[in-house]
């Protein structure tokens, strides 16, 4: 359950995040009618998620005190991808070119941990050396503060274990054909040098 805010301590969670100037918000409270007027920061909340000024991954974050990891250099996060062993992974926006992106964040617990860091930058330089239509493009690798992590191109679709609990067991030919573009891509990573190690329905995406 979210902690209640009230209008002011919403406000300055939302400003402190950077995601919103205070004049911007000023200025979109302005526009309501007076039925529309926000009286807590729920009511705020529900306003900009509506109109669009704030995803509800974002509202949530800001709810939950973590305004300020929405922004991580250029980018913006806009909700959560997944989880693994090595750190989360985001939707996120370029905030000068528009450009929506997947975000691989290096976890705090491991970021304190040298030789696990340097295993996600050696996972960030194996990326950056394959570029292949069946493999994730990795575009950029940022150091924000104290948080790594690696800019990817993003998948607008869902990976194949969310796909067969959604519709069940796969046809044949569509098996086949995933599984053959997966193993192009494995084969061109081989040819480079590099194993995945991690191969899984989780990790393939559609």
């Amino acid at each position: 359950p979210r902690m209640s805010l009230s209008f002011d301590q919403f406000l300055s969670q939302l400003s402190d995040s950077g995601l919103i100037s205070t004049a911007e918000i000023t200025s979109v409270i302005g526009e309501l009618p007076e039925a529309r007027q926000p009286r807590d920061g729920e009511q705020l909340a529900c306003e900009l998620v509506m109109q669009k000024r704030l995803t509800k991954f974002q509202a949530d974050q800001i709810f939950a005190g973590k305004g300020p990891s929405l922004v991580l250099g250029n980018y913006v996060v806009l909700d959560k991808l997944g989880q693994g062993g090595m750190g989360i992974v985001y939707k996120a926006k370029h905030r000068r070119m528009d450009r929506i992106v997947a975000l691989k964040v290096l976890s705090p617990r491991i970021a304190g941990r040298p030789e696990l860091t340097q295993r996600f930058e050696r996972e960030v330089q194996a990326a950056a050396k394959l570029t292949h239509p069946n493999i994730v493009k990795a575009l950029d690798a940022e150091l924000d503060g104290t948080r790594r992590f690696l800019v990817m191109e993003y998948v607008d679709g869902a990976d194949l274990l969310a796909l067969v609990r959604r519709c069940g067991k796969l046809p044949v030919r569509s098996a086949i054909d995933f599984t053959r573009q997966a193993a192009l891509g494995l084969d061109y990573a081989h040819h480079q040098g590099l194993v995945h190690r991690d191969i899984k329905p989780l990790n393939l995406l559609r």
